[in-house]
């Protein structure tokens, strides 16, 4: 009985709807960059997790790179979620493929409870480009894998997958202004016994960067069935190789900031958020190692 209460808590917690039956696979931001400028990351690219925030950014990879992250949301003793993600460009004018692989977990008294899996495999590319524009579009298959942990009674609740497919589209105008578009789960995929809807959402933003080392983003973010969310963020270099970032968010009200520190091909990125409301802050924490180039 205490285990069904403590995964109501959980989503309780974690902000969801009441009316949802199984609120699987809620949006826990993968990047620790994105979660700093405000958990806007749609205009503002960052190949390695592209996957997660637009797969148009795979188009301008033109490095290697793997990318690790962790966070445990709110603070929450019981939850961990990670994220692994691997960026490898093709060739010149080809693309770059993606893959990745998120895991929510709920443990209590080394009792796994809930399972959260999912494995993303992405391709951007150029569809066109001239003197001054640019236009980048790219798809993420992903594999859901949900799984809940036996009950005290010693019933199995069993497990289910899904796939679900995410599409990508990100233009370059001028060099310094970047619009981007990702929608998540286009084909609507369902999971579970009573067919759940996974999160079927809209993200659309705009960066600009008025000077060489500050970006500026401000974006939207639609989920079907529920209230807009508006996120603002600016990253600002203060010197080689460190940034330092700031952001907001509406609905619920959060202020976000964090840094990112990159020397040759290694990067560290930490990223903060308040809890908007009652719940404690978030702190996410990532690193990244490049090949073929520098480290953004």
């Amino acid at each position: 009985m205490f285990q069904k209460l403590t995964i109501i808590c959980i989503l309780a917690a974690l902000g969801l709807s009441a009316g949802t039956a199984l609120a699987a696979f809620e949006d826990v931001p993968a990047s620790p960059r994105a979660r700093a400028m405000g958990e806007a990351g749609s205009s503002v690219v960052d190949a390695a997790y592209a996957t997660y925030l637009n797969a148009g950014h795979l188009a301008s990879a033109t490095e290697g790179a793997l990318v690790a992250s962790y966070v445990q949301p709110f603070q929450l003793s019981f939850t961990d979620s990670y994220h692994m993600g691997i960026v490898l460009p093709i060739s010149p004018g080809n693309g770059a493929f993606g893959v990745s692989l998120n895991q929510f977990k709920v443990e209590h008294n080394d009792v796994r409870l809930l399972e959260e899996t999912q494995i993303g495999l992405g391709y951007g590319n150029t569809l066109y480009q001239d003197m001054h524009s640019r236009v980048d579009v790219g798809a993420t298959l992903n594999m859901y894998h949900l799984k809940f942990g036996e009950t005290v009674s010693g019933l199995d609740p069993g497990n289910d997958s899904a796939l679900g497919i995410d599409l990508g589209l990100l233009v370059t105008v001028h060099e310094r202004t970047k619009l981007g578009v990702m929608v998540k789960n286009l084909n609507n995929p369902n999971i579970g016994v009573d067919e759940e809807e996974l999160a079927h959402r809209l993200v659309a933003g705009i960066s600009y960067e008025p000077y060489e080392g500050v970006i500026t983003t401000f974006e939207f973010d639609n989920e079907l069935g529920q209230d807009t969310q508006y996120h603002g963020g600016i990253e600002m270099f203060v010197a080689e190789g460190f940034a330092l970032r700031a952001g907001v968010i509406t609905n619920p009200s959060k202020l976000t900031a964090g840094f990112g520190y990159a020397l040759n091909r290694f990067a560290l990125n930490y990223g903060f958020s308040t809890g908007g409301g009652t719940l404690e802050s978030t702190h996410q924490f990532g690193v990244q190692v490049s090949w073929g180039g520098e480290a953004q």
